[in-house]
Order: structure tokens, then sequence, then C-alpha cells
């Protein structure tokens, strides 16, 4: 590692003052990988190539000047030695048989190429790895020959891309469902020490490599797979979480601040997907804490995929949707806010008398969980009776408007804080003469 702040400032000029210049290297039929110029110094890239082709280096910039190449080992620029073979023709200075598995600088006056030749490595094993220590985020293949390394200009180490393939979940907010079997494949940057950390999979998949790079010389792609197929142990969890909705007019609306919850009862839906056979609950509890609560007092516990639940009771309550197996879990937390009782009963309407306006005698409540209205007239005859506070009275006895005068309502109902209610009043009916 170059640890003089002047080398390295002087460095990194060099490598951003570079003017417009050509490599090619094999005649162009190398593989070339592009790393961090910032972290590396390889401002003109790395190369792989194959192990049998005599190796040739060419670079033309945009000048006659004087140009020289030298040649570093895996411990960095410092310990370079100067490239005699190369030869310059005009603007162009090339290499025959040059050696793989160093890097290269070629520096015409205040400009400087960097880059690496690596010799191609084929991949002959791969394994599944259950040793890694990150099971419950990440999987890790290890095999021979994943790693084609590559040193920086400052002799740090660096490898190239594998491509590699394998299988898993992936939730589909369209459907609100998981996709299954969705192939994945990318190019990881593997250790330097021929293992590959990939995303965990949700499902059973074989892991396979999927080798292109001698395809750049005219050689075949080659694939090769973990004899087993991996074991997943990380938890793909999602859970749908649907709440009822009433559009009820004289229902006062609860203002829950972006949660669930509102005017009781509150009904929802619970749904969960895991994958394979990992354990799921949800977990009811309430906390002072609030739903990030890490040891919560779990009061109730129901081991179903789908649960359909009413809440009635005034307050905060939390639903953990919980999975688990051997070896790692996984938790999301709902927040449920239901709100307090109240009730009203006007004491006036006028059905009939204009359509559509107050011509139904209903109260006006939220949280009410328990409901009972019976309604006579003058002389104690019941006209009306109900159970349900979203409905009313529309002032018809026996299929006939009931007329003008006094009625009298006796309500018994409870809310959702325990509140018990018991009303009485009157009901005046006011319609003008026809």
């Amino acid at each position: 590692m170059i640890k003089s702040g002047g080398v390295i400032f002087a460095l990194f000029f060099a490598v951003f003052v570079a003017n417009a210049a050509t490599l090619t290297v094999n005649g162009g039929m190398a593989y070339k990988y592009e790393p961090n110029v910032l972290r590396t110094g390889l401002n003109m890239g790395v190369y792989v190539v194959s192990t049998t082709t005599p190796l040739t280096i060419s670079l033309t910039s945009g000048s006659p000047a004087t140009m020289r190449m030298y040649r570093f080992p895996s411990s960095g620029y410092l310990t370079k030695e100067p490239v005699a073979e190369a030869v310059q023709s005009g603007n162009t200075i090339t290499l025959s048989g040059g050696d793989r598995d160093y890097g290269y600088c070629i520096e015409q006056g205040s400009d400087s190429y960097y880059f690496w030749i690596s010799k191609y490595v084929k991949v002959t094993s791969l394994e599944n790895d259950y040793s890694y220590t990150n099971l419950c985020e990440s999987a890790r293949v290890t095999g021979t020959g994943i790693t084609i390394p590559y040193y920086s200009i400052y002799g740090t180490q660096g490898a190239i891309p594998r491509k590699i393939s394998y299988y898993t979940w992936e939730w589909n907010d369209q459907t609100k469902m998981p996709n299954m079997d969705v192939e994945i494949q990318e190019e990881i940057v593997p250790g330097n020490d021929d293992k590959i950390v990939v995303n965990s999979p949700y499902e059973k998949t074989l892991f396979t490599i999927i080798d292109d790079i001698p395809t750049r010389w005219g050689g075949k792609a080659s694939k090769i797979s973990t004899s087993d197929e991996y074991i997943p142990k990380a938890i793909f969890m999602h859970g749908v979480v649907t709440q009822t909705e009433r559009n009820v007019p004289n229902e006062i609306k609860v203002n829950v601040d972006g949660v669930y919850g509102g005017s009781a009862p509150v009904i929802m839906e619970f749904k969960a997907y895991v994958n394979e056979d990992n354990y799921l609950a949800w977990q009811f509890f309430h906390s002072a804490i609030g739903a990030d609560d890490p040891d919560p007092v779990i009061e109730a516990i129901y081991a179903v995929p789908t649960l359909n639940y009413s809440f009635k009771d005034a307050g905060t309550v939390y639903v953990r949707l919980h999975s688990e197996n051997s070896s790692c879990s996984k938790d999301i937390t709902y927040t449920i806010v239901v709100g307090e009782s109240s009730l009203d009963a006007p004491n006036a309407f006028s059905p009939g008398a204009s359509p559509g306006v107050n011509d139904e005698w209903r109260v006006a409540y939220k949280s009410i969980i328990e409901f009972n209205c019976v309604i006579f007239d003058r002389w104690g005859v019941e006209v009306c009776r109900f159970s349900d506070p979203s409905i009313g009275w529309d002032g018809y006895y026996h299929g006939k408007l009931a007329p003008p005068g006094v009625y009298f309502y006796i309500i018994k109902a409870k809310g959702s804080d325990g509140k018990e209610y018991q009303l009485k009043g009157d009901i005046n009916i006011i319609r003008g003469k026809n």
C-alpha cells in the first residue's frame, strides 16, 4: 500500500488528466472489465485473456510524443519495471508476448494509462456454503476457479464479476401475492477466496455460474451448477392487511393518523405469505413502548395464514406477524387504534316534507358496539325497532307515513370504551299541511 500522500496525489492526478487514447488487447478479443477508477487507479480497465493466445498490447494516443511502458506486479505501481520489448511507431506503442497477471502503465508526457491483464480461469466446481454467518439475509457459494484476480496500482486485490443465476420469490404489488420461481441473473464480484455472496433465495434452487468470458476470443460459454439445491434459511414474509370501510353518513369519523382503525367495530382481514414451511402466527399485544417493543407480552396468538378479526375495545392494539425457523425470524407489526364512543339522538325530522332532506331519524354515533332502539307513539304503541345504529326510522308505520306529532325513543347501547348508554327522549315529526 502506498503511504506517501504526495505519491498518492500524483497518481490520482495522472489517472484523471490522461488524454483520449485507445487500448487494444489481443486484437480486441480480450474480455474487458471497468473497475472503480477512484479505488483502483486503473483508468484503462482490466482485461481477461486466453491462457493459450499470445498476449499483445497496443495503445494509440493522440500524440506522437515518446511513450514508455512499465510493468508492475500485485504489490502495486511503486514496484514497476520498464518493458524494453515495447516498440513505438508513430502514435502507437505495441508489446507482443507480454506477461499475464501483471499491471501495465504507459506514460506519455504528463499522461499515464494504467491497466491490468488477468489470465482466464475456468470455474470447475460449485457448492453451497452453509458455514456463512449471515444465512438470514444472504447465501454463499464456493468452488474452484470462481475468482479471477486483478490488482490496483496501490496493490489492493479485486476480482472479475461472475454471472450467477438462481430462483427466488418476489412480491407482486399488483396481484398482492408473491411471484414464485423468479429467475435472478446478476453479475457479482466474488471474494478473493473463490466465494460468491448473493441475496438469499426464498425457495430451493440450484446456483449456476454462466461463464461467457471465453466468447470474447472465440471460445464457448459454459455453465456450472451446484450439485444440490440450496435449502433457504431466510424468511420471505409479507402481510396484506385490509380494513372494511363503512360509508355511513351518521357514523362520526375517527382520525387515526395514518394507521388502521377508527370507529368500532374495526373489521379487518390479515393475510400472510411465508415461504417454505416456516412457522407463522399473528400475535396481539398492548405496549406502552409501541409497535417496536422488542419483548412484548403476547396476549393472543393465531397461527393461521388468514385471520378475520373485529376490534371492539377502545385503545391501541398491535398485531405482529411473526415467522421463524431454526435459524431465522422476522416480524412485521401493524397498529390499530380504536376510538372512544359517543352517542347523540336528534329530536325532530320531517319525513315526506322535502324528499332527501331530513327525512330519516338517525342517531349520530361512533364506536358503538351494542345498540337497541325502540320508538313509540304517544299512546305507547311501538312503531319501530332496530339494533344497528347506522340505520334509523324513515317515518313510516304499517307502510304509511306516520302523522306529524310527538314520538318517543328508548335507546340502550354500549361503547367500545365500556360506556353504557340509556337514552330517552322525544322525536317530533314536522310536516306542513298538504
